[in-house]
């Protein structure tokens, strides 16, 4: 598991139905906040449980690096350019990371590169434990989260 692999699991879960495929390509292109809000619904169920349907698939090293993976991503934009552009309390601006991340890499490359773009009160926060419930059910215990980064919001010092 490494970046790329992470990428392509939250693209198939996207795949797996052609018209929310085609909406959020949509999104994508114009960058249209009432669509992107309405993909937020989409990103806490669906998705969520399209990237789950994959993931309970892994071995216990697959699903620890891409634990590691998403920690890493969450805690690269936690970021105070884009917690400006996005707001919401420490657990409101873990959540909004988290619907950057469940939007797929090339929203998130945007939001990286430019937090202008973002989209405001969209929340999603299923996507950034999702790895995290899935290594508890499959493996009877807690997944020791953190090692490599940090999540909360703050803890990217760099950022802040």
């Amino acid at each position: 598991m490494n970046a790329t692999r992470f990428w392509e699991i939250i693209e198939t879960a996207w795949t797996t139905d052609r018209d929310l495929y085609n909406l959020r390509e949509t999104a994508l292109t114009t960058n249209d906040p009432s669509l992107i809000r309405y993909l937020g619904n989409i990103v806490s169920s669906e998705i969520t449980d399209h990237i789950q349907q994959q993931l309970i698939y892994l071995d216990e090293r697959e699903l620890t690096k891409f634990n590691h993976v998403m920690e890493e991503k969450l805690f690269h934009i936690d970021r105070e350019e884009i917690h400006e552009r996005i707001g919401g309390t420490d657990d409101g601006f873990l959540h909004r990371r988290c619907f950057i991340v469940g939007m797929g890499e090339q929203y998130y490359d945007m939001v990286d590169e430019n937090p202008a773009v973002a989209t405001l009160n969209v929340s999603s926060g299923e996507i950034g434990f999702i790895g995290y419930s899935v290594y508890q059910d499959k493996f009877g215990e807690e997944f020791e989260r953190y090692c490599l980064h940090c999540i909360e919001s703050g803890s990217n010092s760099r950022g802040w």
